[in-house]
């Protein structure tokens, strides 16, 4: 490949100049590669580094026009190199590119307010790409060209100073001479100041006071004004009220510090009123016996780039879809109050807001009519919120009120201020109109609380505490709660429940189910059948009984993993001990009430069964009573399906529901698991007896089979026996114990 040089390999290639030198900076190969091929032709040398690191030492040692620079790279970030390389060199002597993916938001704000001259984010149009780095080749040569056309303008004054001297002694004796040195003299300066004038950047002399001695030509029409106008006025005149201070000083600094090149950005104002933002480079320039010391100021117009910089700060802290506040910021704001609560004991507040079925509306209307919907809402509310406080939306369906100076009464009362603009606001889509309700949670921000994320941690607690409460729908926080304790002592299980999958501490018991009422024929009582269920082990190796962790895994909607660990996990045993296979007759599986209405875990289960050898028929899945008819229409759908190809299903816990008779003929199932309530006491119970007998006699007349659960005693099994129960499962028949053992039993 011709024009490239790699650090490590030290190997280069190059045309017949050398033109311009450009650094690509990537750690991956491909990248450079790409941007080598994209970049190399005659009279240009490209080099490559694969580090921070080598990019450093190569920018030390070689003099470049241009440095490529990759964001996120191991070791030093681009953003670290970059700030190294500002430390050395500024934007117009070393002009630096950034390459970024497009979320990479906040990186590109930092990297242009470190001083990049510009950036790229991938996917790369290369036609951009290019045109951009040969802007800032072109930049750098012109840079480099200024500033050597001052250097050599200055000696070159220097020099004709000197030369004017001599000619001034020799006057009397050589006017030949003097009028040839003087007509050299003008020429010189008339082309000074042609390049002073003409040059794209806005020049002006200052005295100590700020007061602008001469200015170019340029500069001048840049900010709208004829140059002898300009000329006399003092240089903070021209620039915004609130820069001022800062423009002297920055010239009180160039003053003080002769020896250095000192650089500020500030806002000029336009003769028009129009804002211009310049990054300014201001030095000393000593006078002599007819000229007083003054400074050089060159200011260069950065407004496009200072413009895309505030533009991607708003975006990094505001909501793209209602343009509230978002939760980066949100955060940040929260962390700022509490902060104050600490210093100053005052009292803040935060409300925590979560819509009431909006899948709903995003189910029925789409996902526009759900956007549309939280824009509308995001407007309301800011109606009712005052300009100290701060209202975000977090995500999703969720917003949040942080209310400065606040107790909890005045808080909770804005909190239902709020709650009436949402419950009054009518939302209307096309030719639909739906009301709208939410759930606030109210949390007191106060010197006490122990950090941010407990606050948001407690209001979100609140707010799934006011959806639960029902009308109101707003529900204050106390420390003493009992329901949020409850739901804090909840939601620690659902980190126990991720620790014990990424630790493979779960692990499947089966217990038998025996059939008590054999038929003639068809008897499964030579084959197995049993329910497996789910245990976690503790970090103690400890049982722990599903009890405690599944109902905070339905709550949260965790329940779906845990279904997928036990499908996965039964089907592969199964899988791996064909003998027991072969002995088996039913094999119950438990499922929850969110995975029958998940499309996504319904096409894993197909997967899973077609993958495994086990046969659909010798597989039953139980679903609770309760979660069907929740879910009725997903329910019979699902089950329909995995009916077709050949599964069972048992209703479980049956009798629990309010409408059980009412569904149970229209639900495709094989079996009715009998709630343990109406087994237990049976034997002294006359009206469980009687519930027991009913609901045998009617799935009877529905040709499904009925197993009772919790048979503990054989009195009990007696009892069910008498009454014609199909199958039994408890205690009395046999424990729940591990499926190792079965395993080991091949």
């Amino acid at each position: 490949m011709q024009n490239v040089r790699f650090l490590d390999s030290g190997h280069s290639q190059t045309g017949q100049d050398t033109g311009s030198r450009i650094l690509i900076v990537d750690d991956i190969p491909t990248n450079r590669t790409v941007l080598v091929s994209l970049l190399s032709k005659p009279g240009r040398e490209v080099f490559e580094a694969a580090d921070g690191e080598q990019a450093l030492e190569l920018i030390d040692r070689t003099p470049f026009d241009l440095v490529v620079l990759d964001v996120l790279m191991p070791g030093l970030s681009g953003i670290e190199v970059l700030e190294r390389i500002r430390r050395s060199f500024s934007s117009s002597e070393l002009p630096v590119l950034m390459l970024s993916v497009k979320d990479d938001i906040a990186d590109v704000v930092t990297a242009l307010e470190i001083g990049a001259n510009d950036y790229v984010t991938r996917p790369f149009d290369y036609t951009v790409l290019t045109t951009r780095i040969n802007a800032l080749i072109s930049y750098k040569q012109t840079q480099d060209s200024i500033r050597e056309a001052h250097v050599e303008l200055e000696n070159r004054i220097a020099e004709r100073t000197k030369e004017l001297i001599q000619a001034n002694r020799a006057l009397r004796a050589e006017v030949s001479e003097r009028k040839h040195a003087e007509e050299q003299a003008r020429i010189s300066q008339q082309r000074y100041r042609t390049l002073y004038n003409d040059t794209p950047s806005m020049f002006f002399t200052l005295d100590g006071d700020g007061n602008i001695l001469s200015a170019n030509q340029f500069g001048a029409e840049y900010l709208g004004y004829a140059l002898d106008d300009i000329v006399g006025k003092n240089v903070v005149d021209l620039h915004q009220e609130e820069d001022h201070r800062l423009v002297m000083e920055k010239i009180g600094n160039c003053l003080n510090e002769p020896q250095e090149v000192h650089r500020w950005e500030a806002c000029m104002r336009h003769s028009d009123g129009t804002r211009v933002w310049v990054r300014t480079a201001g030095r000393f320039m000593s006078g002599d016996t007819r000229n007083a010391d003054s400074v050089l100021v060159v200011c260069e117009d950065i407004t496009e780039t200072y413009t895309l910089s505030e533009k991607l700060r708003y975006q990094a802290k505001h909501d793209a879809l209602t343009g509230l506040i978002n939760r980066y910021e949100f955060e940040y704001r929260l962390q700022d109050l509490l902060q104050d609560s600490r210093k100053s004991h005052a009292r803040h507040a935060l409300l925590y807001m979560d819509l009431d079925h909006f899948k709903v509306i995003n189910d029925t209307c789409g996902h526009d009519a759900g956007d549309e919907l939280l824009r509308q809402l995001g407007r309301v509310l800011k109606e009712y919120v005052k300009g100290s406080d701060t209202l975000a939306r977090l995500g999703g369906d969720e917003f949040a009120v942080l209310l400065c100076n606040c107790d909890l009464d005045w808080a909770t009362s804005v909190a239902r201020t709020l709650h009436q603009a949402i419950t009054k606001f009518r939302f209307v889509w096309r030719d639909t109109s739906s009301g709208v309700s939410a759930s606030i949670g109210v949390v007191a921000i106060e010197p006490t609380t122990e950090n941010a994320t407990t606050l948001l941690s407690a209001a979100d607690t609140a707010c799934y505490a006011a959806k639960e409460e029902g009308p109101k729908h707003i529900h204050v926080y106390q420390p003493d709660d009992k329901e949020v304790v409850r739901r804090y002592r909840e939601m620690s299980w659902l980190s126990k429940i991720d620790q014990a999958l990424q630790e493979d501490r779960l692990e499947l018991f089966y217990q038998r189910i025996v059939e008590i009422n054999p038929p003639e024929k068809d008897s499964l009582g030579e084959h197995d059948q049993y329910e497996l269920l789910l245990r976690m082990r503790d970090e103690n190796n400890r049982i722990i009984r599903p009890v405690s962790f599944l109902p905070a895994a339905e709550r949260y909607k965790y329940s779906t993993k845990l279904d997928r660990w036990v499908v996965e996990n039964a089907l592969s045993w199964l899988s791996r001990c064909p003998k027991l296979l072969e002995r088996l007759a039913i094999c119950s599986i438990n499922l929850s009430g969110h995975s029958i209405s998940n499309d996504d875990f319904l096409s894993f289960l197909l997967t899973q069964l077609k993958n495994s050898k086990v046969p659909p028929s010798k597989i039953c899945f139980e679903l609770t009573e309760t979660a069907t008819i929740r879910n009725l229409v997903s329910a019979t759908e699902f089950m329909e399906e995995l009916r077709s190809r050949g599964c069972r299903f048992a209703l479980d816990d049956f009798g629990t529901g309010l409408s059980s008779f009412e569904y149970l003929k229209n639900l495709p199932v094989d079996f009715i698991k009998i709630d343990g309530q109406f087994i237990r006491n049976i034997v002294s119970d006359s009206i469980d007896y009687a519930m027991v007998k009913s609901i045998n006699e009617i799935a009877g007349a529905m040709a499904k089979k009925t197993i009772a659960e919790f048979v503990n005693t054989d009195a009990v099994l007696t009892i069910l026996r008498e009454i014609g129960i199909d199958y039994a499962q408890g205690n009395a028949i046999a424990e729940p114990k591990p499926i190792s053992l079965l395993s080991a039993s091949e």
